[in-house]
């Protein structure tokens, strides 16, 4: 047996339990993180970065740390994105989506505690063409990590990194 019908059989016998897990992972999507009618996963890509918070005290009270941004690296087929404040993705090729200001974000608790939960959100796209330039929702799943520090800061204005990854998908309006 040549070494392109072994390949050919493992393929033939691994792309119907690939196809399963994508379902399974499809059925396990709250509804409410569904993007509405007319919009297509155009991509996904796998994230791996920090959500920073600050210690802040509001009027006098005990410090709390206080969500800031995101900062991570976004990993996919389509290239390396880039994850920032505002929040914002950003492609190599320029290309840039924002968050919509204008659309509440819809958020669900991920599985477990020690997660950031999982959200939609409708974003505008600046005017530079490139692999962003038609995507109008982002939905982050699959969330490990990212929740603020159980344990109180000790003083004001201390910033903190908390590792994180997730998943992102990327939709476009269907044409």
């Amino acid at each position: 047996m040549t070494g392109h019908n072994i390949f050919a059989l493992v393929a033939m016998a691994v792309l119907p339990f690939a196809g399963a897990e994508v379902s399974r992972a499809a059925e396990a999507l709250p509804a409410a993180l569904q993007p509405p009618a007319g919009y297509t996963a155009a991509f996904s890509a796998k994230a791996t970065g920090v959500q920073i918070y600050t210690s802040t005290a509001d009027n006098g009270t005990a410090l709390t740390w206080t969500f800031e941004a995101p900062l991570a690296e976004l990993s996919g087929r389509e290239g390396v994105l880039h994850h920032y404040a505002g929040p914002s993705w950003e492609a190599a090729d320029g290309s840039k989506v924002t968050r919509d200001k204008q659309t509440p974000v819809i958020s669900v608790p991920a599985k477990r505690a020690a997660d950031i939960p999982w959200l939609l959100l409708k974003v505008v796209a600046d005017p530079a063409a490139g692999v962003l330039s038609k995507v109008t929702y982002v939905q982050r799943i699959s969330t490990q990590g990212g929740v603020a520090p159980a344990k109180p800061p000790v003083r004001a204005d201390t910033t903190v990194g908390v590792p994180y990854t997730a998943t992102y998908v990327f939709y476009t309006k269907v044409d």
